[in-house]
């Protein structure tokens, strides 16, 4: 039986429920972290944590719970699950906060408490194929808007994201890269997308629209320390993308994925490249 951790409490997982007048449910009014642990160990639970209080400060979301408490709950979660160190086990994590319960206005009146749940599931290792066979994409026609409030944060108002993956896979890929208002590239619809060009390593910069991901600022600390190269940080055009010699992409579940297409067109030879093959290698050595 797995166990989740809702507002103060360490609940059998189909017990956790919120109530159908918690914001988060209401109205999307909410953020969260997923993160991965391999072996009980979760890789850069601090970071994550400290990207999900500055967006409740963002958003003006009260949370009573601290930061070392909510690291101190992952842990606990993942010995309760079987899910810990002696345990060898890969897991899915999952914080969520909402800004609690209120009667249904848009701004809720009074004091409102946050509501905050954690679960931990057991994940198994995506295959090697996959990352042998890397990836295909294509460019969503909608734009993103990187001037809205949300941008930039993880925050439950996820449905357009969900609506691009439906998209993506109506037309038989793998992920959608989104371009914001003044047609750069900001980010696929769960990943940070990077490009390497002539031994450069390129990522749209974070005016672009993209979450500051976690591996994705590993893989610029990596590169800089390892490959010795710096990663450029700029307004990326889409016909950049075309024209590249290795795209990937990255996020906490996948680690770095390779991209071998994108509308069609090939990226490279068609197989993942050396430099994401190396720093694909790099990151496992530290996660």
């Amino acid at each position: 039986m797995l166990i989740a951790y809702i507002n103060g409490k360490f609940v059998p997982l189909d017990k956790a429920k919120v109530s159908v007048l918690d914001r988060g449910f209401l109205y999307g009014d909410g953020v969260f972290e997923t993160m991965r642990a391999h072996n009980g160990v979760v890789f850069g639970l601090e970071k994550h944590v400290a990207r999900l209080f500055k967006s409740l400060k963002t958003f003006r979301i009260n949370l009573k719970v601290t930061p070392p408490k909510i690291k101190k709950i992952v842990y606990e979660l993942l010995n309760k699950n079987k899910l810990s160190v002696t345990h060898e086990k890969d897991a899915y994590i999952k914080i969520i906060v909402t800004r609690g319960t209120s009667r249904g206005l848009l701004m809720p009146s009074g004091s409102v408490r946050a509501t905050i749940a954690i679960y931990a599931l057991p994940q198994k290792q995506i295959p090697r194929s996959v990352y042998e066979k890397g990836m295909r994409l294509g460019v969503s026609k909608s734009v993103y808007n990187e001037k809205s409030p949300t941008s930039g944060h993880k925050t439950l108002n996820y449905l357009q994201y969900i609506m691009h993956r439906y998209d993506a896979k109506r037309k038989n890929l793998d992920e959608v890269i989104l371009l914001n208002i003044n047609g750069f590239v900001s980010e696929a619809s769960s990943s940070n997308i990077f490009l390497i060009k002539e031994k450069r390593i390129i990522t749209p910069c974070l005016k672009s629209g993209c979450l500051p991901g976690i591996i994705r600022a590993e893989v610029i600390r990596l590169s800089k320390r390892f490959l010795k190269k710096k990663v450029k940080e700029i307004f990326v055009k889409k016909q950049a993308l075309l024209k590249a010699d290795e795209v990937f992409l990255t996020n906490s579940t996948v680690g770095i994925m390779p991209v071998v297409e994108i509308n069609g067109r090939t990226i490279g030879n068609g197989k993942p490249g050396p430099i994401t093959k190396k720093l694909k290698e790099l990151l496992k050595s530290e996660r």
